[in-house]
C-alpha cells in the first residue's frame, strides 16, 4: 500500500496527515499504525495528526490513535490530534477519549 501518511517538520514538531482517504478504517489501519510508530518509537518526539480529511474512523482506527499515543508517552513524546471533523469528535466525545486525547486547532 502506498504512504497514506505523509509528515512534515514544523517548529521542532513533526505534523502528521492521512491523505488520498477521508475514513480511518480497518483497511488502512495496520499501515497507518506501523508509519506512526516509525516516527513516535524515537526519544522525545511531539507529533500532531491533522485529521482534517478524516470523517470516519471505526473501531480500528480508534485503536490506532490510541496505540500512538501510548507509544509517543512512552517515550517521553506527545501525539496530539488537530483540526477534528463534528463527527469524529463526536465519536471521541461519545467514547470519553476528548478526555485522554490533547487536541489542537
Amino acid at each position: 500500500m502506498d504512504t497514506i501518511l505523509t509528515v512534515d517538520s514544523q517548529n521542532a514538531k513533526l505534523v502528521g496527515k492521512l491523505t488520498e482517504t477521508d475514513r480511518l478504517n480497518a483497511t488502512i489501519a495496520a499501515s497507518v499504525k506501523e508509519q506512526l510508530n516509525s516516527n513516535l518509537n524515537q526519544s522525545g518526539v511531539h507529533f500532531i495528526l491533522n485529521l482534517e480529511n478524516i470523517k470516519f474512523i471505526d473501531s480500528t482506527g480508534i485503536g490506532v490513535l490510541i496505540s500512538a499515543l501510548k507509544t509517543a508517552r512512552q517515550n517521553d513524546g506527545s501525539f496530539v490530534l488537530s483540526n477534528v471533523n463534528k463527527e469524529v469528535m463526536d465519536l471521541l466525545s461519545l467514547m470519553k477519549l476528548d478526555k485522554v486525547f490533547d487536541f489542537d486547532q
